[in-house]
């Protein structure tokens, strides 16, 4: 039986107030097992908080959120907190997330990490769909257990399009307790780092080279990441590392985070 089973989607949609571009924007917002609070909001642009609403993730729990941003429009969207999906006494739970981004619009989206606690069986599922001239900058962490933990299992699935056109899919099982989702996929790592620019090609500072899959380093020596060219406009930085704080991707977020307009 369902320790608490939640099925609110959470909204948060930064759209303009009407059809002529320049006519200011609204802020519709709904929440859900997270609740979006307003930091700040400008006439093209908005800043907002996601706040848990009670103790998440428990077993059968359904953590769902939609975000859109209107065409010409800047949502920045941070998390409060990381999210904790405990102990499921044998039940799934779900985080879905969709990212709708409009013609011209930005979205940028700090995210803080997911962690799968022992015993947590996880599916979470990331869909993005960025218009032609839309832009995404999104940082991704997911971390099996806390300290002294082995960790839970969990699966991403995640579907990224520019234009309508497939950009990155990709399904990430990983298992504390499975040789194929743990040490054969992370190698005694615990923890995933992602930061992703859809819709645009930040300056890395390196020139990748032009071969089917290019791919190239960023960061000190000894503690790079490894930065992915996307089939359409977009790259994808990751590292994986035994502690979040080990991580060199924050450096990596500014820089490509001060390339973007501010509007």
């Amino acid at each position: 039986m369902p320790t608490r089973t939640d099925v609110r989607t959470a909204r948060v949609a930064l759209l303009p107030t009407d059809s002529h571009p320049g006519g200011g924007a609204r802020l519709e917002l709904r929440g859900g097992l997270v609740s979006p609070r307003v930091v700040r909001q400008g006439a093209a642009s908005a800043e907002v908080a996601l706040i848990a609403t009670t103790a998440t993730l428990l077993g059968g729990d359904e953590l769902r959120l939609a975000v859109e941003v209107g065409p010409g429009l800047r949502l920045d969207l941070r998390d409060v907190a990381g999210t904790v999906a405990y102990h499921g006494r044998g039940l799934r739970c779900l985080v879905a997330v969709s990212l709708t981004v409009h013609p011209g619009a930005v979205l940028v989206w700090a995210g803080e990490p997911l962690v799968v606690c022992d015993g947590a069986e996880v599916v979470r599922t990331l869909d993005v769909d960025v218009a032609e001239t839309g832009r995404l900058l999104l940082r991704d962490r997911v971390a099996l257990g806390r300290s002294g933990q082995v960790g839970g299992d969990l699966t991403c699935r995640t579907t990224m399009a520019y234009a309508a056109r497939p950009a990155l899919v990709e399904e990430l099982t990983l298992g504390g307790t499975s040789t194929v989702g743990g040490v054969g996929v992370l190698g005694g790592a615990r923890v995933v780092d992602s930061v992703t620019a859809l819709g645009w090609r930040p300056d890395t500072g390196v020139t990748p080279p032009a071969d089917p899959a290019p791919r190239h380093t960023e960061g000190a020596p000894g503690a790079r990441a490894t930065v992915f060219r996307l089939h359409e406009p977009g790259v994808l930085a990751r590292r994986l590392v035994t502690d979040a704080h080990d991580s060199d991707l924050p450096g990596t977020w500014a820089r490509w985070a001060a390339q973007l307009p501010s509007l």
